[in-house]
């Protein structure tokens, strides 16, 4: 849900409209593309784990 201020803020009133935001990061796709169940492993910083989706030096 977007919170109400965030809407008011852009002028659009709250008791009218809601909202949801969502997104579709580079995280997502490649947890569909290669299957990793957890997206916190990205986070994580184990360069042996980011090394298989390339950019390796």
């Amino acid at each position: 849900m977007v919170d109400p201020n965030v809407l008011e803020t852009v002028g659009i009133d709250p008791e009218v409209y809601t909202g949801w935001a969502f997104g579709l990061g580079v995280e997502r796709m490649t947890m569909l593309l290669y299957g990793v169940d957890d997206i916190r492993l990205f986070y994580e910083n184990d360069i042996r784990f980011l090394q298989q989706f390339g950019g390796r030096r």
